[in-house]
């Protein structure tokens, strides 16, 4: 459950949960455009190890069509996370790669 002011908000009202709270919703690395770490590693393997979701976020940032200082908790620009996401799953990849 979720306090806000006099609300009270189940989990399965929730759209995304953040930290230690998300064990049940998936937990966003981008807020604007609601990219998990999930579609970031299937966005990777599918695309022979680049992301085409960094590219379009990168270039939607560019256009000043993002709104992380509002969505982000972190009120930071997400791209360094998801920056981050992406080096994971082109590491988990290669490691499948190397292991299959």
């Amino acid at each position: 459950m979720f306090f806000f002011e006099t609300a009270v908000v189940d989990e399965s009202e929730v759209i995304a949960q953040v930290g230690g709270k998300a064990l049940v919703q998936p937990s966003p690395v981008c807020f604007c455009f609601a990219h998990t770490s999930a579609d970031i590693r299937v966005d990777v393997a599918a695309n022979g190890g680049t992301s085409t979701i960094k590219t379009s976020v990168k270039a939607a940032v560019a256009d000043g069509l993002c709104a992380c200082e509002y969505l982000n908790p972190s009120g930071n620009c997400c791209l360094p996370d998801i920056h981050r996401a992406v080096k994971n799953a082109q590491n988990l990849l290669h490691q499948s790669v190397a292991h299959g």
